[in-house]
């Protein structure tokens, strides 16, 4: 089967309905497809479905952008002379339908595995089916076996999927050296729009750093998530390794002593208490935290695909590859554009989510480093009275020992990571895009003329 191949510079696009019929497409797709425009217009999208594609992915696809999320997937689609060609898509909703747009994959090796999970996902289907499920029950088998594979894979879900992955390939396309050509093509409404993208683009230059930095902040969030399980048993271990100290110490029968030492070690408790309180909410807190960088890079590499992909289209139109009047390319333009100024909105939030949290989660990891190493003090006083009161070689004061070692080192880690909570800086000024989509929209208005 001949494999139809397209360049990393060739973005195509494609809206649909609500019921996934066809509106509007660009050349590249119907080159792509070997469907004459003519013929796809108003056809359902699933015309050029391929029968390597599982069921399963579509469902899962459907129910994300039903409920007005955003997809991604690795996908083959068949081309009309029975070919195929193989896309990263993007969709989203857009109006009363949706917009997909389309790039060549970047990540090939994870598109390989991505195309192995699926086989075995058809293998579920086709099982399924033979037990005498119907389409809508094997299709249900195969969204659980594509969460199978995923979770396999690393991510919690399709939606977990889309949201780590867009940014990569973006990311990927970007450094490849793709981008909107600076196209000098005179006055003309498309190209006024063609000069808002460019400028957009460069606007926007800057955040692909922080694809890079976030890339980097996750990680470290999900280091830091694991240490603060780790330590929270760790100081949970030790509360109960005091308080048995406290008892070898009464039976030694060490007398004022161990009066001493139980006074203090109930101190050193509330300290040890009040550490480990702080740190049960901070593991949730750093998850969510961790979710809101995802989302700031997912909405990062959205708007700039979207950008890019209204750039080059723009630019298909002034050089004759689209025409105007052909196949609606005003509401084409129109669509992508409005999906550019809703990524442009919603990155303005998660931005504004993303600092309100770190604030927020800056200043208790701040406080849960300084508890931790006020503790520290105290924790060898109270094990050192144990000592001289004839405890040292209990299993308990060896145990509480080994538990302390050198102290909290995951106090200097909690406090790392504030700082680079605070040190994070998106340069992203939402004026400047928004001033740029109103040209375009003035421009789209005279073309409507």
């Amino acid at each position: 089967m001949v494999e139809h191949l397209f360049g990393s510079d060739e973005l195509f696009f494609s809206t649909t309905d609500s019921q996934g019929r066809i509106r509007r497409a660009n050349s590249t797709f119907m080159r792509l497809s070997g469907h004459p425009r003519g013929t796809l217009v108003g056809r359902a999208h699933n015309v050029v479905r391929h029968a390597d594609m599982p069921a399963g992915l579509f469902r899962s696809v459907w129910e994300t952008i039903e409920a007005g999320g955003a997809a991604c997937a690795y996908i083959t689609n068949r081309s009309a002379d029975g070919g195929h060609y193989r896309v990263f898509a993007t969709i989203v909703p857009s109006g009363t339908g949706y917009l997909s747009v389309r790039t060549l994959p970047m990540l090939t090796d994870l598109r390989d595995q991505v195309e192995g999970a699926y086989a075995r996902i058809l293998e579920v289907e086709r099982s399924s089916t033979a037990a005498g499920s119907t389409r809508r029950e094997a299709a249900t088998a195969g969204q659980a076996a594509l969460h199978a594979e995923l979770e396999s894979l690393g991510y919690r879900d399709a939606a977990d999927f889309t949201r780590q992955i867009l940014p990569e390939e973006v990311a990927a396309l970007l450094a490849s050296g793709v981008g909107i050509p600076d196209h000098r093509a005179g006055d003309g409404p498309v190209a006024r729009i063609l000069d808002a993208m460019n400028a957009i683009e460069e606007d926007t230059s800057e955040l692909m750093g922080v694809l890079d930095e976030g890339r980097r902040l996750v990680g470290l969030l999900d280091r830091r998530a694991e240490e603060i399980d780790a330590l929270s048993q760790r100081l949970g271990q030790l509360r109960a390794a005091l308080r048995t100290a406290v008892s070898d110490v009464e039976r030694l029968g060490a007398g004022p002593e161990a009066e001493d030492v139980a006074t203090s070690c109930a101190t050193v408790d509330d300290l040890v208490l009040e550490c480990h309180e702080q740190l049960h909410p901070l593991r949730g807190q750093v998850a969510e935290l961790r979710a809101d960088v995802d989302a700031v890079r997912f909405g990062i590499a959205l708007l700039r695909l979207h950008n890019l992909a209204a750039g080059m289209f723009s630019l298909q139109i002034i050089q004759g590859e689209d025409e105007v009047d052909a196949n609606d390319a005003v509401g084409s333009l129109e669509e992508l554009c409005t999906a550019l100024h809703e990524d442009a909105g919603a990155l303005v939030e998660r931005i504004d989510l993303l600092a309100a949290r770190s604030e927020l989660v800056g200043g208790e990891l701040d406080t849960v480093a300084k508890a931790l190493t006020d503790t520290h003090a105290p924790l060898l006083d109270l094990l050192g009275a144990a000592a001289d009161a004839g405890a040292a070689q209990e299993i308990s004061v060896r145990t509480a020992r080994s538990l302390v070692r050198d102290g909290f080192p995951e106090a200097r880690d909690l406090a790392d990571l504030a700082g680079s909570l605070r040190d994070l800086e998106i340069p992203y000024e939402p004026e400047r895009i928004e001033e740029r989509l109103a040209e375009v929209r003035q421009a789209l208005a005279s073309l409507m003329r």
